[in-house]
């Protein structure tokens, strides 16, 4: 009798050995969704889906990479993983951690949606939040890092992928995400656009492109101060991660709640998109930074996750909130 470990495994065949294995690469990408109807004329604007990735956000890279880095290093060991977060990277750990057969505590804001709390519970994560203290006035993901540095002690029992300050992060996109964009597009991309988060995303793959073709744009989008648009930081409110490469940046555009809003609508109603806010806020920006400057040619934008896990999100879109 044959064994399903004889047949053959890969992105043709759609079988994978583990979830962890449909995270994407340059071997199976994820795809890229071209808009009809919201982006401006003139440039051709491809969405990067990567809530199809198997955890649900573009985060599965970066812990991924993160996990895989701490094993080839000696780090890991018996320890358990702790990690501050806001939601994507936290699932994607706990989700990673669930097939690898490891523990793991997410340390998160008390502001986080309690939809994204009860996932990384069914994960199998123990989430410990941050005490409500309405005086203070740090970035809650700062909070979160303080609380999760304070339980890391002397890694005794914890060690801490650390999504802001761990290289690995970036090196996920430098040789995942930057390449397949760049296959994708036959290398005829001629614009990237993402959000600043972690600022992962936008230093690893701005420093692929660069390097196939110092020409490419590498359009940051940020939020404005004040705004509460998830997964994206305005970097005068918050600790700026060592991961963060300004200098594969040639601009920034700002974007607002209304922004992201106005396009998670339009992108919902036209497109059939689920974008989440951040997708909706980065294709915003996007689409403004073509308009203006009369764009021509291939552009892409990353979608970071979709609308399905953040409910709030969608009756926001509906306007039943």
């Amino acid at each position: 009798m044959s064994s399903v470990d004889d047949i053959r495994r890969g992105d043709s065949a759609r079988h994978f050995a583990t979830l962890a294995d449909l995270i994407g690469d340059v071997e199976h990408p994820t795809p890229l969704a071209r808009l009809q109807r919201t982006a401006s004329a003139g440039a051709e604007l491809l969405v990067k889906l990567e809530w199809m990735n198997p955890f649900g956000s573009v985060k599965d890279r970066a812990a991924k990479w993160m996990l895989q880095g701490l094993e080839e290093r000696g780090e890991l060991g018996n320890r358990e993983i702790i990690e501050a977060t806001s939601g994507n990277t936290g699932i994607a750990l706990a989700a990673l951690c669930a097939v690898y057969g490891r523990r793991m505590t997410a340390v998160c804001p008390n502001t986080m949606p309690a939809e994204k709390a009860y996932l990384l519970r069914s994960l199998g994560a123990t989430v410990v939040f941050t005490p409500h203290n309405p005086e203070s006035t740090s970035h809650p993901m700062d909070v979160a890092m303080e609380v999760a540095m304070s339980m890391l002690g002397d890694g005794s029992h914890y060690v801490m992928p650390n999504q802001y300050d761990n290289p690995d992060n970036a090196r996920a996109h430098y040789e995942s995400t930057g390449p397949e964009i760049w296959n994708q597009t036959g290398g005829k991309i001629r614009y990237f656009f993402a959000g600043i988060g972690t600022g992962g995303t936008i230093s690893g793959v701005g420093r692929y492109l660069k390097e196939r073709d110092p020409s490419i744009k590498v359009i940051a989008i940020e939020p404005v101060p004040g705004h509460h648009i998830s997964g994206l930081k305005n970097l005068q409110e918050t600790a700026i991660p060592s991961v963060f490469d300004p200098g594969v940046i040639d601009e920034i555009v700002y974007v607002d709640d209304a922004d992201a809003l106005t396009y998670a609508r339009k992108l919902h109603f036209q497109e059939a998109l689920l974008a989440g806010s951040s997708a909706s806020a980065c294709i915003a920006g996007a689409v403004r930074w073509l308009a203006d400057h009369e764009g021509e040619g291939i552009a892409v934008a990353i979608a970071p996750d979709s609308s399905q896990k953040a409910i709030g999100y969608i009756g926001e879109i509906l306007g039943e909130t």
